[in-house]
C-alpha cells in the first residue's frame, strides 16, 4: 500500500512550478492540503484527510525535497557569456529525397553573405531552417517545390555559451526551460551543441529571455 507522504510527493510532481512556489514559501500549505486531498484519495483507494496530507507537506519541507536541487548557484560555473541575434525566422519543410540537395545549394548561395545566419535541425519526418531575415526569399525560391509545413517571422535567439563541465551539470536544460516558462515566455525553436544552447523566441520577448538567462548566470537571488 502507498503512504501518503509518497502519494503527496507523487501530486506534487504533476503540478508545474508548485515545488519552487514551496521552496521560495510562496504556497500556503492548508490550501495545498486541500487542493490535493481529491488525488491522495483516489491513489490511497480511501479517503485522506487534510490533517494527514499537511502533515506530509511540513514534514517534507522540514526534510528537504527529494529532487534536484535547482539553485542557480550550481550551474553559474558552467555558464559561459551569452549572446543576442534579431531578425531570423524559420520554416518548416517535409523531409524529401531532394530536401538536402536544396539545403547544400542555400549554404553555397549564402556562404558570401555577410551578417547571414543559416542553421537546420532534422527530425524522422521533417526539417526546419532557421535563417536570418536577409535571406528568406532565397529560401522560399529554393525551397519552392519542396512541402512546406509551417513558420515564424520576427524572431529573435538567446545563446547560451555552455562550458565542457556542462554535460555534469545534471538538471541544466530543465532549469532554463523552467525559469523561460516561468516567466511565461514561449519557446519557437532550440538550437543545441555540445557547447551552446540557443533558444528562438518572438522578437518582443528577446529582451525578457536574456534578463532571465543572465539572472541564472549571475546567481540572482531574486530570480
Amino acid at each position: 500500500m502507498k503512504k501518503i507522504s509518497d502519494i503527496v510527493e507523487e501530486g506534487i510532481r504533476k503540478m508545474p512550478f508548485v515545488e519552487e512556489a514551496m521552496n521560495a514559501g510562496l504556497i500556503n500549505y492548508s490550501s495545498l492540503a486541500r487542493m490535493l486531498q481529491p488525488f491522495v484519495s483516489k491513489e490511497l483507494m480511501k479517503d485522506a484527510t487534510e490533517a494527514s496530507i499537511l502533515m506530509a507537506l511540513k514534514r517534507r519541507s522540514t526534510m528537504g525535497m527529494n529532487s534536484l536541487n535547482l539553485n542557480p548557484k550550481n550551474f553559474r560555473a558552467h555558464i559561459g557569456d551569452i549572446f543576442v541575434r534579431s531578425g531570423l525566422s524559420t520554416f518548416t519543410y517535409v523531409n524529401s529525397t531532394t530536401l538536402t540537395e536544396n539545403q547544400t545549394r542555400l549554404l553555397h548561395e549564402v556562404q558570401s553573405i555577410p551578417d547571414t545566419y543559416c542553421s537546420f535541425t532534422q527530425g524522422m519526418y521533417e526539417r526546419t531552417l532557421i535563417v536570418s531575415e536577409n535571406i528568406t526569399d532565397r529560401v522560399q525560391h529554393i525551397f519552392k517545390n519542396e512541402q512546406y509545413l509551417t513558420g515564424n517571422k520576427e524572431l529573435s535567439s538567446a545563446t547560451v555559451m555552455l562550458k565542457a563541465s556542462n554535460i555534469r551539470a545534471y538538471g541544466l536544460y530543465y532549469y532554463i526551460f523552467k525559469m523561460i516558462a516561468w516567466y511565461g515566455i514561449n519557446i519557437i525553436e532550440v538550437i543545441s551543441t555540445s557547447n551552446e544552447f540557443s533558444i528562438v523566441v518572438e522578437s518582443k520577448n528577446i529582451n525578457e529571455a536574456f534578463s532571465v538567462l543572465m539572472k541564472i548566470k549571475t546567481d540572482d537571488s531574486h530570480i
